[in-house]
């Protein structure tokens, strides 16, 4: 179903202020964020590179039946 012209406007002008709203929330937790050690970081590449192997395999899983 095609949405009407005017919901995609308003749609796209809500995610536009959403986004320029967050903008200067970002940057002061660049600024001012807590900065990891590197042990902290590799525990979440790992975290992450777990879940991106899982996703895959449930993937290949899928495809196969």
């Amino acid at each position: 179903m095609d949405m009407p012209m005017w919901m995609k406007i308003s749609a796209a002008v809500v995610m536009g202020f959403m986004i320029i709203r967050m903008i200067p929330t970002a940057r002061h937790w660049l600024k001012n964020g807590p900065r990891g050690t590197s042990k902290e970081w590799l525990t979440t590449s790992m975290l992450l590179a777990g879940v991106v192997l899982f996703v895959v395999f449930l993937i290949m899983l899928v495809r196969s039946s």
